[in-house]
Formats: structure tokens, sequence, C-alpha cells
């Protein structure tokens, strides 16, 4: 009986040694890590500001490839909310949503797990740093409240070993992955960037390398439209819409590239050249004379492509297009392979020109 007594009291002590303790541990606990990156503080903000690149600065779908992820909400900014369920015991079920969204300075997330503690809140916020203020330092920062809860207050001892070490994995996920995005702040681009459908259309197309000194490309570009007017007075076709320059490949000293120049035939309404799809083109036959000619007739399929306006001279066409590659990636959008493509507005001759206009795309996959 006095054995029994004794193991009584030292149960009770150690109660109470326990909830001594578990009292004076703190009611929250938090944790926080940061990175740097050298990419425009605005990319960085929109990479955040959504889930369409989550598991670019998340590590659940590395614990588990199989977690089902539900979209609501709008695409980016408060509202904008993310369920998730896995068999994982470590991830479970639960939902981010923004709560707190403020342009270049924070993002907050509401999380909801099966972890314990309520009131989860994960925070992103945006600084300058680096020399002459040129890097961005992102911290994100993981707080969680446990109240009376003791057992909670005692499992808030581990927060920095687990939910830390997921945050740390983020932060360099993250890293990498803003690094592969072009160095542009497509925020400062003047005209509107959007995703179109470009529909598919009958084509003249010759493949042209041309060097870059002495005016070699628009001469080359000259040239071959000479060809083209041949053929299509020949086949009897006329032009459909603006000439269309898609770029291979551009190096220090050439210019590889493919024209394309919509025809439809005489007497036929404008825009006849274009459809939805390539079966409801209108079939058309060309006639290709003359020794040294490379024109073919082609039909060009329907793609989906990031779009804007470029006001300039031609060679600004490379910038605009890594501003529409910055900008897709930041919304989640896969590439396909390429360089992007340009519509001419504007004749050979004056595309050297302040005034010049063109339509910049950059295509895109479209099984997002």
């Amino acid at each position: 009986m006095a054995r029994f007594l004794e193991l009584v009291v030292a149960l009770v002590l150690v109660a109470i040694v326990g909830v001594v303790v578990g009292f004076s541990l703190p009611k929250h606990r938090s944790f926080s890590h940061s990175v740097e990156t050298n990419r425009p503080i605005n990319v960085a903000f929109d990479m955040l500001n959504g889930f369409q690149r989550f598991n670019d600065w998340n590590t659940m779908s590395l614990i588990d490839p199989n977690v089902k992820f539900t979209l609501s909400g709008p695409a980016s900014g408060v509202g904008a909310r993310l369920e998730f369920e896995s068999k994982n015991p470590r991830i479970g079920k639960g939902s981010w949503e923004i709560t707190e969204s403020i342009p270049g300075e924070r993002i907050v997330f509401r999380v909801e797990d099966g972890a314990m503690g309520h009131n989860k809140t994960m925070r992103f916020t945006f600084e300058r740093a680096g020399r002459q203020q040129r890097n961005v330092r992102i911290t994100q920062r993981y707080r969680v409240e446990y109240g009376n809860n003791l057992i909670g207050r005692y499992a808030g001892m581990y927060v920095a070993a687990n939910v830390g070490k997921r945050i740390q994995s983020g932060l360099r996920l993250l890293s990498n992955a803003l690094a592969g995005i072009p160095r542009v702040d497509y925020t400062l681009y003047d005209h509107p960037l959007r995703v179109v459908e470009v529909p598919a259309m009958n084509a003249l197309k010759v493949d042209v390398t041309a060097p870059l000194r002495d005016d070699g490309v628009a001469i080359s570009m000259t040239n071959q439209l000479k060809w083209m007017d041949r053929v299509m007075e020949e086949s009897g076709f006329v032009k459909d819409g603006p000439l269309r320059i898609v770029t291979i490949d551009r190096s220090s000293e050439a210019y590889t590239f493919t024209m394309l120049l919509p025809v439809r035939e005489k007497g036929a309404e404008e825009g006849a050249s274009r459809a939805a799809t390539v079966a409801e083109l209108p079939v058309l036959k060309a006639k290709v004379t003359g020794e040294g000619n490379q024109v073919e007739l082609v039909q060009v399929p329907p793609m989906l492509a990031a779009n804007t306006k470029w006001v300039g001279p031609a060679p600004g066409l490379q910038r605009v297009r890594d501003t529409l590659r910055a900008w897709a990636m930041v919304r989640g959008y896969a590439l396909e392979p390429g360089q992007g493509f340009d519509d001419y507005k504007v004749a050979i001759p004056d595309m050297l020109s302040m005034e010049a206009e063109f339509e910049s795309y950059l295509p895109l996959k479209q099984d997002r």
C-alpha cells in the first residue's frame, strides 16, 4: 500500500511540475527565415501572391507527390485559396488562404492544418537589400498560437525542427525558381500583357539566316518578300495579314528566323486565311517558280500565346519577349520551346523607326 501511495504522489508531483513548466512555456511560437534574390521586387511578390506556382515555393508535393490541390477564389491577392489533402500524415488535410496582400511589401496567408495550435499564419515580407539596394530580401515567418493548451505549448518546442525546416527548404525552392525567370520588371511595361488564342492560318513560308552587319537582316527580308510577291501573283493570292517573323536563333553575327506571310485567294473575304483549326482552313495551291525560290505554302496550327504590343525599333523585340516570358512564368504558364514570334505592322524599311509597331507573342503549352 505504501508503495502505491508513493507512486501516486510521484505521479501527482510529475503532473504538477508538468503543468507548471507548461504554463511557463510561450502561448505562441514563431519561426522566420530569409533569402535574397536579384530579381525585381514585383516579380518576387507576384510569384507568391497566388498559388499557380505553389510547388515552386512549398515542399508539400516533395513530401507527397500525390497530394491533391483545389484552387478557389481569385487567381491572386486577397481571397485566393488553396485546399490540400494527402494520405501522408505529415501533410494531412487543410488550406492556405491569402488574407492580406500589399504589393511589394507583404503577403499574409491563413493556414489551417492538423498540427497543434490555432490562428496560424504564414507571412512573406519583401525589402530592398544588397549593394545599392538592387536585391530583394524575402522573409517568411510562421506564427501559431496555443493559448492555454499545455500539450500545444509543449508541441511548440518543435516548431523550428518541423515547420522551420520546411520553410527553409521552400525558400531554397523559391530562390531557384526565381533564378530561372528573366530579370525583367514587367510591371513597368507600357502595354497590356495578356494571353490570347492565335488562330490557324494559311501562309507562305521561307527560312532565312541573315548577317547582322550592313543591314543584312533588312536586305534578306526584302529579297524574300520579292519571292513571296512572285508566288502570290502566280498563284492568285493576296496578302491577308501582317508579316510574321519567328525567331529561331540569334548570335553576335547572324539572325536565323522564319518568315510567314498570311495569304488568301483573290476575291476571298478578308481574314479567310485564318480559322480556329487547321481543318477549317481553305485548301490552297501555290505555284512556286524561279531558281532559288525557297518559298512554300504551309498551314500554321492554332496556339495559345502570351501577347503584347511593342512600339519602337525591331531589335527591342527580344527584350519584349523576355518581358512576356517573365510575366507568363510567374503565373505558372508552361512555355513551348522557341523564342517566340512577332507580327510586323510596319514596312521592312521602317522597322528601325521609333514609331514602328509590332505584336509580340510567346507560345504557351495548353495543358496548364
